[in-house]
């Protein structure tokens, strides 16, 4: 669910030394919660018995317990795929149902080949739909679907032009989703909220769940989200786009919901028919209405992510043990897979470092982010200009200098920027997808060389609306056209072929971007009136001239 690109190594994290000793759960999770105010609940199903583990604290002043609430992101699919489940097996819609068939007269759903977008293309994510609508305005703000509407969802889709055949290929998509839960709300003439609630909440008494609905309406119980660099973070609200990841849960109802999808209670033929496997989905798996299961191990599973919280359910290939994972900052997909599998390790930081990779002259050395479970490597890379950096047991790639104490790898997507302390490289952080995760340099201890890293980016210096909007309008240069708008109190920057992203101001007229190593410079004549912006990036400055208005 997350708008973040995610981590480009894997989804399942595995531990950085084989050699290392397996800690238990919970003194994997005691680790894990390294920030203040994060919390993780795990919840194990094991042939009937039942245990629970938590650690860390809610960041209010509420106890964390079996009924904290955590947004769970994604797995909020899997809701809206029972509730289609259900829907099929009472006989009041079809899995080869249009999706025309839901929705007013006035709204064109595109098709292709003569081939129409179905409820089953919409559930197994192979509908040719994107990942996200191209009229989503704030994708990357803090609450990024809080303004996404329904009138907008259908507005998109009357724009829409299929790149490909409906159930061609897996794409994985938040759009999609949402669309398919509106699609049954308006089969059932309900809201999504209170068909839910209606074919699945009440049935499975979980009384404690709740949905992020616009206007905001954050409960007391709600933990507070903190993102990988363990600061908090505001929670979501979602109108059109709740069905893909707008439902807020806690361990005591979660453990409900996986019995359910353990064949137990009075959903279970539902929950069981939207696990069955059906077509390829994302490596590695295949795909049933949203669930997910391994080609190798046969283990069905869902993650979920928003800006301060993650969530996994996974269930056994026998289904006689499952788990499911909270938490309002850290990590817990490879905690919950080995809960399920023993065998699986868990992340953890290395409790020594060799010597000659723990120099305080250099960036070579082993960094290590204890909320999120990574350990990176860094040595000298091929050529004077490159290191090469691995997220163990991964193999290493190379990251070209971009500017000082900056390294990117360009086909990934993904930014290191290195931190200083005195001269000294203590730390780096991740920059990729608008979050900067930081990780320290460890000594020959395992130690860390700084209890605090310097912040990855420069304080934020605000701007009044009459001066931001100097900045707005049209750049042309040889790259192509940028577009600067002014949206609520921020600066939105667009090059073509792209979405618009956020930038802050670091000055008048400097401001920096947070999704890339990127910086943006305007100029002024003498007359004080903007005339064109310089875009530093990779080490090189494009310019662009002020064409409009």
């Amino acid at each position: 669910m997350k708008h973040s690109i995610a981590l480009i190594w894997c989804v399942s994290l595995i531990a950085a030394a084989a050699s290392m000793p397996a800690p238990t759960l919970q003194a994997a999770i005691d680790v894990r919660v390294a920030a203040p105010g994060t919390a993780i609940a795990v919840g194990v199903i094991d042939h009937g018995k039942v245990e629970t583990y938590f650690a860390g604290t809610t960041g209010n002043d509420r106890p964390l317990d079996e009924h904290t609430l955590f947004e769970i992101g994604s797995v909020t699919k899997t809701f809206t795929a029972t509730v289609l489940a259900s829907m099929v097996l009472a006989h009041q819609v079809k899995l080869d149902d249009p999706a025309a068939a839901y929705l007013p007269k006035s709204v064109h759903v595109p098709g292709r080949d003569g081939l129409s977008i179905t409820l089953l293309g919409l559930a197994e994510q192979r509908s040719g739909l994107p990942r996200l609508p191209s009229n989503m305005d704030d994708v990357a703000g803090t609450d990024p679907y809080a303004d996404y509407t329904i009138p907008d969802m259908y507005a998109f889709l009357n724009s829409y032009t299929l790149p490909r055949d409906p159930g061609a290929t897996y794409e994985y998509s938040n759009y999609g989703i949402g669309l398919l839960g509106q699609l049954l709300a308006n089969r059932a003439n309900e809201t999504y909220q209170a068909l839910v609630a209606q074919r699945v909440l009440a049935p499975l008494g979980m009384t404690d769940t709740t949905f992020a609905t616009v206007p905001a309406s954050d409960p007391p119980t709600l933990a507070v989200g903190h993102d990988l660099g363990g600061q908090p973070v505001a929670s979501w609200h979602l109108q059109a786009i709740l069905p893909a990841g707008g439902i807020r849960s806690s361990l005591a109802d979660m453990l409900r919901y996986l019995r359910c999808n353990l064949g137990q209670g009075p959903l279970a033929a539902a929950c069981l028919f939207a696990q069955q496997a059906r077509a390829a989905g994302p490596p590695g798996h295949r795909i049933g209405l949203v669930w997910e299961t391994s080609v190798f191990r046969g283990s069905v599973s869902h993650g979920g992510d928003t800006a301060g919280y993650h969530a996994f359910v996974a269930i056994s290939k026998d289904r006689q043990s499952g788990v499911v994972a909270l938490s309002n900052g850290p990590l817990v997909t490879d905690v919950a897979t080995h809960a399920l599998f023993p065998e699986y390790p868990i992340a953890q930081c290395p409790a020594s470092v060799p010597a000659d990779e723990a120099g305080r002259s250099s960036y070579a050395g082993v960094y290590c982010s204890a909320i999120a479970g990574l350990v990176f490597t860094v040595a000298s890379g091929k050529n004077p200009v490159s290191l090469s950096i691995a997220l163990l047991p991964q193999h290493a790639f190379e990251a070209v200098r971009t500017d000082t104490d900056a390294y990117a790898n360009a086909k990934a997507g993904t930014n290191f920027q290195f931190a200083r302390r005195n001269g000294d490289i203590v730390g780096l952080y991740l920059i990729q997808g608008g979050e900067a995760i930081p990780a320290m340099r460890l000594d020959v201890h395992g130690k860390p060389f700084t209890a605090q890293l310097p912040p990855a980016f420069p304080p934020v210096v605000s701007l009044d609306d009459a001066t931001l909007q100097q900045y707005v309008g049209t750049y042309t240069g040889a790259f192509g056209t940028i577009t600067v708008t002014l949206r609520g109190a921020g600066l939105y920057v667009q090059l073509t072929g792209q979405p618009a992203a956020p930038v802050y101001a670091s000055a008048k007229d400097a401001f920096f971007y947070k999704i890339v190593a990127a910086q943006i410079r305007f100029t002024r004549d003498p007359t004080g009136k903007i005339t064109s912006l310089t875009l530093h990036q990779n080490g090189a400055n494009v310019q662009a001239t002020r064409t409009a208005p």
